[in-house]
C-alpha cells in the first residue's frame, strides 16, 4: 500500500502546474498540504482540519434517471480543506483540474458534474461535485470529495480527503476496563465492532474487539450481558432498529461460536432512538454507530 502511496505522491510532483499568474494569498496557519493532493494553485485555505478517525458522507454515484444521489459513510483519517480561488475561475474547472491532477495519479471518478446534472445530489445547480477514488491491491484505500462554488469573484471549493482505515484500539478497549465500567456504571459502549455497509456481516477488522469482548464473558461467567445495537440516525428508524438488532444477534452468534454460553447472552436493537452524539455531525454519528454491553 505505502509503495501505491509513495508512485502515487510522485506522479502528482510529476503533473504539469496550472495555469500561473500572480493572485495569491496566504494560507491559514497550520494548513498542510496533504501527501496525496498538491494545493490548487492560485488560491489559499482558509480552513483546515485534520482527524485521526472519523466518518464522512459523501456521494459516491447517482441515478440519473431516478435523480437519486447514492451516499456512503467512509471511515478513516480525514483532512478537510477550505480554498479560496482566483476570481473568475469558475466551479466547473476546478472540478475538472482536480479531476484530471488526481486521474494521472490513478484515482478513478465515482461521479463528477455540475448541480444541474446531478439532481437531488447535496448541492445547488451552480456548483460542482467529484467524488474519486484511489484502490490499493483491489481495495480502497484513500478518497477525495470536493464541491466547488461561489460567485465569479469568490470561487471556493471544499475538499475532503479520507484515508480508508479501521479505528485504532485504545489502551481502555479490553476486557479488564469493560469489566470495571460494568461493575460501576452497568454498561459500556464498545467501538471497533464493524460491519458491511447496510447490513449486520461482521468485518474481519472487528475480531481483536470481538476476542476482548469474549474474555469479558467467560472470564466472568456469573456476568450476565445484553448485547444492544445502536446506529446513526441516516435511513428509515424502523430499517435502523432492525438493522441494530441482526447487528446485535450477529455478535452473539461470534461470541457463542466461539464457547461463551448462549445462557448469558440477550440482545435488543435500539436503532437511532439512544444517540450519544450529534447526529448533525460526522463525528457525532460516528460515536452513535456501537454496540452497547449492558449488565442483567
Amino acid at each position: 500500500m505505502y509503495r501505491r502511496i509513495a508512485a502515487v505522491m510522485l506522479a502528482l510532483c510529476a503533473l504539469p502546474a496550472f495555469a500561473q499568474e500572480e493572485w495569491k494569498q496566504p494560507n491559514v496557519a497550520g494548513a498542510k498540504e496533504h501527501r496525496l493532493l498538491k494545493f490548487y494553485p492560485e488560491s489559499s485555505v482558509d480552513d483546515y482540519s485534520v482527524v485521526d478517525f472519523d466518518a464522512v458522507e459523501i456521494m459516491v454515484g447517482h441515478d440519473r434517471k431516478k435523480s437519486e444521489p447514492a451516499m456512503a459513510s467512509i471511515e478513516g483519517k480525514v483532512t478537510k480543506y477550505h480554498v479560496n480561488h482566483k476570481p473568475g475561475t469558475s466551479a466547473l474547472a476546478i472540478l475538472r483540474n482536480y479531476e484530471n491532477a488526481l486521474k494521472k495519479a490513478g484515482f478513478v471518478t465515482m461521479v463528477a458534474g455540475k448541480g444541474e446534472q446531478l439532481q437531488g445530489a447535496p448541492i445547488n445547480f451552480d456548483q460542482s461535485l467529484g467524488t474519486f477514488r484511489l484502490d490499493v491491491g483491489g481495495k480502497p484505500a484513500a478518497y477525495v470529495y470536493m464541491i466547488a462554488g461561489g460567485d465569479a469573484q469568490r470561487p471556493d471549493s471544499t475538499v475532503t480527503i479520507v484515508e480508508v482505515q479501521a479505528m485504532e484500539q485504545k489502551l481502555e478497549a479490553n476486557a479488564d476496563g469493560w469489566f470495571d465500567a460494568i461493575s460501576k456504571s452497568g454498561r459500556v459502549a464498545v467501538y471497533g465492532i464493524n460491519f458491511d455497509t447496510g447490513k449486520a456481516t461482521l468485518t474481519a477488522d472487528s475480531t481483536a474487539v470481538l476476542e476482548e469482548v469474549r474474555k469479558l464473558a467467560s472470564g466472568h461467567p456469573e456476568l450476565k450481558l445484553v448485547i444492544e445495537g445502536h446506529t446513526d440516525n441516516a435511513g428509515n428508524p424502523a430499517a435502523n432498529r432492525k438493522l441494530s438488532e441482526a447487528r446485535a444477534e450477529a455478535v452473539k452468534s461470534w461470541l457463542v461460536a466461539k464457547g461463551v454460553k448462549v445462557a448469558q447472552l440477550s440482545t435488543a436493537g435500539l436503532g437511532d432512538t439512544q444517540p450519544v452524539g450529534d447526529n448533525a455531525t460526522d463525528k457525532g454519528r460516528a460515536a452513535n454507530r456501537r454496540v452497547e454491553l449492558v449488565r442483567k
